[in-house]
């Protein structure tokens, strides 16, 4: 578990360090999600396992809800500066080279555990 860490880190440290897109690094993000999509969809949920509760889904669609009028609200309000999306504030975030390298790490294992069977 700890090799397979570190490889996904350092995958992570080179595709993040690539020029944003370029066929290099767009090809680098699709097949490295791929590959994280293909690997969590090979290990099945234990049976135990609760499953979704309608109230879990509503609650993910009403913060996704409050989450894109956020960003089309400051999207369109004047200056930016004092509205920002979330996009610039992550942008502010993830600017940092190891912070972005590891939350690529992490989006892989999101993916990886969604796409348990």
């Amino acid at each position: 578990m700890l090799v397979a860490a570190v490889v996904v880190l350092a995958y992570g440290w080179w595709a993040t360090a690539l020029p944003p897109f370029t066929v290099t690094s767009t090809v680098a993000v699709v097949g490295a999600g791929a590959a994280a999509m293909a690997v969590g969809s090979r290990y099945r949920r234990p049976a135990g396992e609760a499953r979704l509760r309608a109230a879990d889904v509503a609650t993910t669609v009403v913060l996704l809800v409050a989450l894109t009028a956020w960003q089309l609200a400051a999207y369109l309000q004047h200056p930016r500066s004092q509205h920002p999306t979330l996009s610039s504030l992550t942008n502010v975030a993830l600017d940092p080279h190891p912070v972005r390298a590891l939350a690529f790490g992490v989006w892989l294992l999101v993916a990886a555990l969604l796409a348990r069977r």
